[in-house]
Parts: structure tokens; C-alpha cells; sequence
């Protein structure tokens, strides 16, 4: 049974084929299909790794290079859900005996639908890692549908839901084995994916995170026993830096200044990006011992607005960022800081919005910090997004076209209003140090 493991970048429809957009590499090394590749490996299946997230291609090269697997599972999120569809399409039209299987986030928010609207034989909801040997078991015909958690199949015409199971402990996440990154395409990206947690304590309306309010962390031990065993595999990566995927990297102050510790006593030199919360910014000494391991820090600030940070679901105030810049300053980071910011929720007019950046120039003309500027943009799956689609209840293949109806009926600024302030936001640039690389702006989609 020759089983392909697939990951797929955002691509672009030119002339009816999708083209990757991907130049040279990207960001972080994908860390999900690599870690259930090591899983089906220990278990004794061969496996081959069709990583295309960190290079160019066209969809037809794919479907040329997949045609000979008898297995194909696909991991899919809302951005590369479209591509990902079409190639099981075009497949399943040159070949009428492959078995597809969908994982990923687009699979738990809409699994459902994926098996009731395109050629798929199986969708998996939730944790893949414990539900990955089973499913094959029952491919091998060696095992019950019943018994892989979190399946979605048909029987006798009809889709049946598995229950989804329960999320990994700590101590499951514990015994996962390292991910096959001995595979990973050399210098196809910048950082290698590591994580300490999973979850986040948070539920922010405009997030599509999967489990929130469910933080669960590895022991301090753990995860840095765990970063030793991935530095060979730095040299994969085009900057030998570790990024952390966590959602909440130091939501318990404790654990982070134990990983420093840690890090400290085996004398183990990396540098890592990493995510924080503004109000773990007020834990100077824990970011003074975290410093000599730190490239970089994403902070979520997301607004200086007051009733967009109670709206969207923050527990901090305006001045809680400017506190936390103070103490970074006062630890010699605040270089290290980039603040993530996001403008265009539907209360917001432009009026609020130009006070906004005004203040976040503010922020990083006052010290050495960066910041990011982000329109908003509906995630599926997310607060915001679930309300506007429970109104339209449009079919898996037009839910695109729910991000366009709602910059019609819900956006608050017109075409011009947009085009100003991204011409504001420009002047700004031109005025500040470091220009568009310490006030960046993503353009509004």
C-alpha cells in the first residue's frame, strides 16, 4: 500500500490551474504532517512526504506525481482548501480507486460537508495522532470504522460522525516521537517548528484557533530535552532558528523561566520566535532570563481601541501595551518586540482607525519595537465568522464568497477610505527609522 502524506501552500487560479505562490521559502517548517508521518513510521508504514508549502509548482505537476499512491491524506486548513480540492477532483477523475482522506483544521470545522460535496472516503475531526493508525488499520480492512476516533465515512449511502477524541494530555504529547524532519526540504524554510503547548487559554471572536480555553504544556524538562533532540535539524532551515508554534508560549511564568533555566545549565545556545500576550510582558525577570534564547517575540497586542479590545474578547486596557513596552525597554527587548495590531472590525470607522495607527506609530517611534498592521480578515471557524455564515448557509464549494458578502454588508469603509489610510500609513513610514520594516502593513484583501 504506497501512501502519499500531503501539504499544500495557498495558490493562485491563473488560466484555469492554480499556481503556488511561494518564492524561495517560507517561514515555519510545517510541523503536523512530518510529526504523523513519524507516527505511521513507528507503527511500520513506509510513507512518502509530499511537502509542497515550501516551493513552487502548479497543480498539475502534483497530479502527475500523486497518480501512483493508493493512498492519499491530505492536510487542509481554509487557505489551501481550494487547491487541495481541486487536485482530489482531478485525480479522482484519472483514477477511481484511490482512497483520500482529509485532515487538518478544515476537516474538524467542516468535515461534514467535505464528504457530502466532493470525492473524499474519509475526514478526520480533531487530534490526528491518535486517530491516524486506526484509520489505516481499517484501510488495510483490518479494522471497524467504529474504532477511529473522530472519523466521518459513509454507510449504506449515509455519512456517520465518530465521536472526536478526547485531547491529548501533556503526558500523551509527551511520548510523541520526534517528526520525521530529516525529510524536511533543505533551506525551503526559515525556521524550524517546534512546540512546548498546545491550545489557548484565550477565545478571541476574529481567532479560528482550535481549542481554546485548553492550554496544555509539556514540563520544562520535556520541552527542552525535546529541543536538543531537534538541533541537528537546524541546518534545514535557512536561519538555524527555532520558531515555537505555541499559541501561548509563556502563559505560566513558571514553566518559561524553568525552559531558561534549563536551557541555561545544559548551556544550549539557539535563538527562537516565539508568541506572548501583552500582560506577560509585565514579567521582566522572566524576560531578561528568556533574552539569550530569543530572536524575536509576537506580541498580540491587536488594539489601542478600548471597546475593540472588550468586543473582540481581550482582558487588558490601551495602557496595559505601553506598560509592557516600558518593562521590555527596562530588559533591553523591546528590539525584540513585534506588536500584532488589527484594524477594520465592524464597529470601527475610519476615524477610529487613523487614531489607531497613530498611536501605534506612537508605540514604535517611542521605542526599538516593530508592529504589524493587519486588516481583518474572516477566518472560518471563528466567532465573528460562524455569525455571518449561520445567515447565509452556503454550500462547502461557495464559501468563499462568504468573505466578499460580508465586505459588502458588514465592512464599515468604503474602497477610498481604505486606499487613504493606506496612504497614511505610508507617510508614516517614510517618516519613521527602519520604515516598512518597523511599521508594517498588510494590504486589505
Amino acid at each position: 500500500m504506497l501512501i502519499a502524506l500531503c501539504n499544500l501552500t495557498t495558490m493562485f487560479y491563473r488560466e484555469g490551474n492554480f499556481v503556488s505562490a511561494t518564492n524561495n521559502y517560507r517561514g515555519a517548517s510545517p510541523y503536523n504532517i512530518y510529526l504523523l508521518a513519524a507516527i505511521m513510521e513507528q507503527e511500520g508504514y513506509e510513507i512518502s512526504i509530499k511537502d509542497w508549502t515550501g516551493k513552487k509548482f502548479e497543480l498539475q505537476e502534483i497530479t502527475d506525481e500523486l497518480l501512483g499512491f493508493d493512498v492519499i491524506m491530505m492536510s487542509a486548513n481554509s487557505w489551501n482548501w481550494y487547491p487541495t480540492a481541486c487536485l482530489i477532483e482531478k485525480l479522482r477523475s484519472v483514477r477511481d480507486d484511490q482512497i483520500f482522506v482529509v485532515g487538518g483544521l478544515q476537516a474538524t470545522l467542516f468535515g461534514q460537508k467535505i464528504m457530502e460535496e466532493y470525492p473524499v472516503d474519509y475526514a478526520v475531526r480533531g487530534e490526528a495522532e491518535k486517530s491516524v493508525i486506526p484509520l489505516l488499520r481499517l484501510i488495510e480492512k483490518k479494522g471497524k470504522p467504529q474504532e477511529v476516533p473522530g472519523l466521518i465515512y459513509k454507510e449504506n449511502g449515509e455519512i456517520r460522525l465518530n465521536p472526536v477524541s478526547p485531547l491529548m494530555t501533556p503526558e500523551e504529547m509527551s511520548l510523541l516521537p520526534l517528526p520525521l524532519y530529516e525529510k524536511l526540504q533543505e533551506s525551503a524554510y526559515s525556521c524550524l517548528s517546534i512546540e512546548s503547548s498546545r491550545g489557548c487559554v484565550n477565545h478571541c471572536i476574529y481567532c479560528s484557533v482550535p481549542y481554546q480555553r485548553s492550554w496544555r504544556p509539556l514540563s520544562a524538562k520535556t520541552f527542552v530535552d525535546r529541543i536538543e533532540a531537534y538541533i541537528p535539524y537546524l541546518g534545514k532551515v535557512s536561519t538555524g532558528k527555532f520558531i515555537f508554534i505555541d499559541d501561548s508560549f509563556i502563559i505560566d511564568i513558571k514553566r518559561a523561566r524553568e525552559i531558561a533555566a534549563i536551557l541555561r545549565e545544559r548551556q544550549i545556545d539557539i535563538k527562537a520566535l516565539w508568541n506572548s500576550h501583552v500582560m506577560e510582558l509585565f514579567e521582566e525577570e522572566m524576560l531578561t532570563e528568556l533574552d539569550p534564547y530569543t530572536d524575536s517575540i509576537l506580541v498580540g497586542a491587536e488594539s489601542f481601541h478600548e471597546e475593540t479590545l472588550k468586543k473582540i474578547g481581550k482582558y487588558f486596557k490601551p495602557e496595559d501595551i505601553l506598560k509592557g513596552t516600558e518593562i521590555a525597554i527596562k530588559a533591553g527587548i523591546d528590539k525584540k518586540l513585534l506588536f500584532s495590531f488589527i484594524i477594520g472590525f465592524p464597529w470601527q470607522n475610519k476615524e477610529i482607525i487613523i487614531k489607531e495607527i497613530d498611536k501605534i506609530y506612537s508605540l514604535v517611534s517611542t521605542s526599538s519595537a516593530s508592529a504589524l498592521i493587519n486588516w481583518l480578515v474572516l477566518n472560518p471557524g471563528s466567532r465573528i465568522w460562524n455569525e455571518f455564515y449561520n445567515k447565509k448557509k452556503v454550500p462547502l464549494r461557495k464559501y468563499h464568497t462568504i468573505y466578499e458578502e460580508w465586505k459588502e454588508e458588514v465592512f464599515p469603509l468604503s474602497a477610498t477610505e481604505v486606499e487613504e489610510i493606506k496612504s497614511y500609513v505610508k507617510s508614516l513610514q517614510n517618516s519613521i527609522t527602519g520604515g516598512t520594516y518597523r511599521l508594517q502593513y498588510n494590504v486589505f484583501r
